[in-house]
């Protein structure tokens, strides 16, 4: 399936969606109705009388997010993710600017390397980094709820 495809696909269930009398519709509240029910890690899919699978809980989170997005009258769009992106694709994934991103580069924390003179970040390296930098940011709050435990300050 090509990215055109996915994005053209969900864009036609966001406009299937949207129209209230539409089966999509109630497919879809019912779909979110049972995911925000249900335990994420025992969500399981069936397909006929004989196929059966556990849906991983992140892809329980995304079809809850999607249907949620959807019953509210909003549109989603999806795309596929390269193996390698661009420098304004990588700085989109992050939330960053891509100037700042170019200074990750260039300081060597997120690996890259150049085709012709453009450079392409490699996606596993850019999330490392992200759980690194998540990693960082729990160690920092957890210890500044510590620093005002001691301190006794509280909310």
């Amino acid at each position: 399936m090509t990215a055109t495809t996915l994005a053209a696909t969900a864009l036609r269930l966001s406009e299937a969606a949207a129209r209230r009398e539409s089966p999509e519709h109630d497919s879809l509240k019912a779909l979110f109705a049972i995911l925000s029910q249900a335990d994420r890690d025992d969500v399981r899919l069936r397909a006929g009388d004989d196929s059966e699978v556990a849906l991983p809980p992140l892809v329980v989170d995304l079809l809850k997010q999607v249907s949620a997005v959807l019953d509210r009258g909003d549109g989603v769009a999806v795309s596929e993710v390269a193996r390698e992106l661009t420098t304004s694709e990588a700085a989109r994934a992050l939330g960053v600017s891509r100037p700042t991103l170019i200074g990750l580069l260039d300081r060597g924390e997120i690996s890259s390397h150049k085709v012709g003179t453009h450079r392409r970040v490699p996606l596993p390296d850019l999330l490392a980094y992200r759980r690194r930098r998540v990693a960082q940011q729990r160690e920092a709050y957890e210890a500044l709820m510590a620093d005002q435990d001691d301190l006794g300050i509280y909310e």
